[in-house]
C-alpha cells in the first residue's frame, strides 16, 4: 500500500509536466494575477477537494439522482467563464449584488461581503472546485485502477488514500506556478504598474479556455503540445502493476477474505490426489437463472458440482465448452452437476437477454447463474475467466484450474468423485509459441497503446501518430472517445492498427448500429483464405450485436504482422485475444 501510495503522489506531481495541465494552466495563472493573498490556497483546496470527492463519488452521484456528468461538467464551465467576466470587469459583481438589493437586503449582505468574496479564499476555492470537475488527468495505470475500483464497488480506505495522495502530488506544483506568479507580479514594479491589464488578460484567457473546454478544442491543443513535452509515466513498472493487482483483489473482487486457496502447484505436490481444500462458498446475489430454477450448494448437497466462471465474450472461456458439455452429457446422470456462473467483464454484458442469447448460441443445457453484481465472484475470491472449482458431494472444493488446458485432469477428478475408473492420462502436451497477450482497449485497463499516446477519458479525441508500432502496441487514428471498458469511433471511419504474434485474433465489438468494419493485413486486404466465420465475400465484418467476433484467422501461418480496422461511426471496440490453433 505505501508503495502505491508514494508512486501517486509522484505521478501527481509529474502530471504538471504533461499537456494534461493545459486545460486549467490559464485559471492557475491567473490566480497570480489576482487579489488577495490566500486566493491561491483557495484555488488549490477547492481543486483537491473537489477532484477526490468527484472521483470517488461521482459514479453513486450519477446513479442515485440520474444526473448527467456533462451537467455539473457545463456549471464548472461556466463558473470559469464567469470568474474571467470578474477579472476583466470588477464592477460586475457589484451590480450583481446592487440588482438583488430588494431581496430581504440580500444584495446588501452580498455587496458587503463581495470584495473579500471575490478576491480571497472563498473565491479561489469556489474556482478550485469548477477546475476539479473539468480538469481529466492523463489516466496512468494508478488512477485508471482507482476509477474502476470505484465504479465497480464501495469507496474504500485505500481508494481515498491513493487519490488524495494523487491530488496532493499534483497541488504542490500548481500550488507554486501560482504562488510564484503572483510574486513575481507584485515583487517587480515593472509589472506591478501593469497588474490590472495582467488581471484582465487573464480574465480573457479564462474564458476562451472555458470555451475550449465546452467544445473539447482543449483535446486539439494537448494533441500539439505533444509533440513537445513528453508524457512522462513513472507508474507503468512491475512493483506498480503488482501492487494494482493486490489491491484489486483485497478491495474489488475479493472481500471474502475467509475463503482461501493454495496454489495450485502445491496441489500437485499433495500426498492424495484429490485433497479436501475448504469449504465452498455458497452461489449468492444471483440476478437471474437460465436452464434451470434458483439453485444453492446447500440443495446440491449428494452430488458432484462443477463451477465454471465464464463471460460469454471471452474466448477462453468459449474454448472450454466442448468439453465442458461433453462432461455434462457423460456424468449428469451419474451425479455431475455443472453450474456456469456468468461473471460479466463488460456493461453489456449484463443485460439477461444478451446471457440468454449467448446460452442458446453456444448450446449449453446446464444451469447458468447470472451473477452480475458479483457477489457468488466475490464469494470464491476469483479473478480469473475461466475458473473451474470441482466439489464433492459434502459441498468441499476438492480441485480447481484457472484458465484453459488440464481437461484430462480435470475429468479424471469429476470420475474420482463418481466412484468411476480413471481415463488414461493421453492428453497431448500444448506446446506453447508466443502470443500478444489480451489486450484491453478501454482506459482502466489499457497498457498497450503506442508512447505518447494521451488519453482523454469520455471525451471526442482525435488520435494519431508518427511512430513505427512495434511489438503488440495499439495505434489509433481519426476521432474515437475512449471510456472505461471500450473505444468508440466517432468520424464516419476511423482506423485502429495492431502490431500482433497469433494465428487467430478475436475482438469484443458492439454498434449502435449495424456497421461493416474492415480488416487489412499487413496494409493489404485480408486474403480469402484467411476470411473467418464472421466476414462476408468482401473481407468485411457485419457488427450489430455485442460479442466476440473473430477478425483474423491465418491458419498454420503462425508469425507477426500489422492488423488494421477500418471502423466506422458508431462501432465500439472492447478487448483483444489471441489464438494459435
Amino acid at each position: 500500500m505505501s508503495i502505491l501510495l508514494f508512486f501517486a503522489f509522484l505521478a501527481g506531481i509529474v502530471t504538471v509536466l504533461s499537456p494534461c495541465v493545459l486545460p486549467v494552466l490559464p485559471a492557475l495563472l491567473s490566480a497570480g494575477a489576482g487579489k488577495g493573498h490566500l486566493r491561491p490556497i483557495g484555488i488549490i483546496s477547492g481543486l483537491v477537494s473537489s477532484f477526490i470527492f468527484f472521483t470517488l463519488a461521482l459514479t453513486a452521484i450519477v446513479k442515485l439522482t440520474g444526473i448527467s456528468p456533462d451537467f455539473l461538467r457545463y456549471i464548472a464551465i461556466a463558473l470559469i467563464a464567469g470568474f474571467g467576466l470578474l477579472m476583466i470587469f470588477p464592477s460586475l459583481g457589484d451590480k450583481f449584488a446592487k440588482s438583488t438589493v430588494g431581496v430581504a437586503n440580500l444584495g446588501q449582505i452580498v455587496q458587503e461581503k463581495s470584495r473579500l468574496f471575490g478576491s480571497g479564499f472563498w473565491s479561489g476555492f469556489i474556482l478550485g472546485i469548477a477546475l476539479g470537475l473539468v480538469w481529466t488527468p492523463c489516466a496512468g495505470p494508478i488512477l485508471a485502477a482507482i476509477t474502476t475500483l470505484v465504479a465497480t464497488s464501495a469507496v474504500t480506505w485505500a481508494a481515498f488514500l491513493i487519490t488524495l495522495s494523487y491530488s496532493l502530488g499534483a497541488a504542490i506544483p500548481m500550488f507554486l506556478i501560482i504562488y510564484g506568479g503572483q510574486k513575481l507580479i507584485s515583487s517587480s514594479k515593472g509589472l506591478s504598474h501593469y497588474a490590472e491589464w495582467i488581471r484582465k488578460g487573464f480574465g480573457i484567457l479564462m474564458i476562451m479556455a472555458a470555451c475550449a473546454i465546452a467544445f473539447h478544442y482543449d483535446v486539439k491543443f494537448q494533441q500539439i503540445a505533444l509533440q513537445y513535452i513528453p508524457l512522462i509515466n513513472i507508474e507503468d513498472n512491475p512493483t506498480v502493476r503488482n501492487e494494482l493487482e493486490k489491491l484489486r483483489r483485497e478491495n474489488s473482487q475479493n472481500p471474502n477474505k475467509a475463503f482461501t486457496l493454495p496454489s495450485e502447484e502445491s496441489l500437485l505436490e499433495a500426498k492424495t490426489s484429490l485433497p479436501k481444500i475448504v469449504q465452498a462458498p455458497e452461489i449468492e446475489g444471483i440476478t437471474g437463472w437460465v436452464n434451470t430454477l434458483p439453485l444453492t450448494l446447500q440443495e446440491l448437497r449428494g452430488k458432484v458440482v462443477l463451477i465454471d466462471f465464464w463471460t460469454y465474450s471471452c474466448i477462453n472461456c468459449i474454448r472450454t465448452f466442448p468439453y465442458l458439455k461433453e462432461w455434462y452429457a457423460k456424468y449428469k446422470d451419474k451425479g455431475l452437476v455443472i453450474v456456469g456462473v456468468h461473471t460479466p467483464e463488460f456493461e453489456f454484458e449484463k443485460k439477461t437477454e444478451n446471457v440468454q442469447d449467448a446460452v442458446k448460441r453456444f448450446g449449453l443445457l446446464y444451469p447458468v447463474a447470472i451473477d452480475s453484481n458479483f457477489k457468488t465472484w466475490q464469494n470464491f475470491n476469483n479473478s480469473y475467466w475461466p475458473a473451474h472449482y470441482l466439489i464433492d458431494q459434502e459441498g468441499i472444493i476438492r480441485s480447481f484450474h484457472f484458465g484453459e488446458g488440464a481437461y484430462m485432469k480435470t475429468e479424471n477428478d469429476i470420475r474420482q468423485l463418481l466412484g468411476l475408473a480413471p481415463l488414461e492420462e493421453n492428453e497431448k502436451p500444448v506446446l506453447a509459441r508466443p502470443l500478444t497477450p489480451e489486450t484491453y482497449l478501454g482506459f482502466s485497463r489499457a497498457g498497450s497503446y503506442v508512447p505518447g499516446t494521451v488519453i482523454q477519458p469520455n471525451v471526442e479525441t482525435y488520435y494519431s501518430y508518427k511512430q513505427k508500432i512495434i511489438d503488440n502496441e495499439v495505434g489509433l487514428r481519426g476521432d474515437w472517445i475512449i471510456s472505461a471498458e471500450k473505444i468508440t469511433a466517432t468520424d464516419e471511419f476511423s482506423y485502429l492498427d495492431l502490431n500482433f504474434l497469433a494465428t487467430q485474433v478475436y475482438l469484443v465489438m458492439d454498434a449502435s448500429k449495424a456497421e461493416f468494419v474492415t480488416v487489412y493485413i499487413d496494409d493489404l486486404p485480408l486474403e480469402k483464405k484467411y476470411y473467418t466465420a464472421d466476414m462476408n465475400d468482401k473481407g468485411q465484418i457485419l457488427v450489430k450485436d455485442p460479442r466476440k467476433y473473430d477478425v483474423v484467422n491465418l491458419k498454420h501461418d503462425y508469425g507477426r504482422h500489422k492488423l488494421t480496422l477500418k471502423v466506422p461511426k458508431g462501432i465500439s471496440l472492447y478487448a483483444f485475444t489471441f489464438g494459435d490453433d
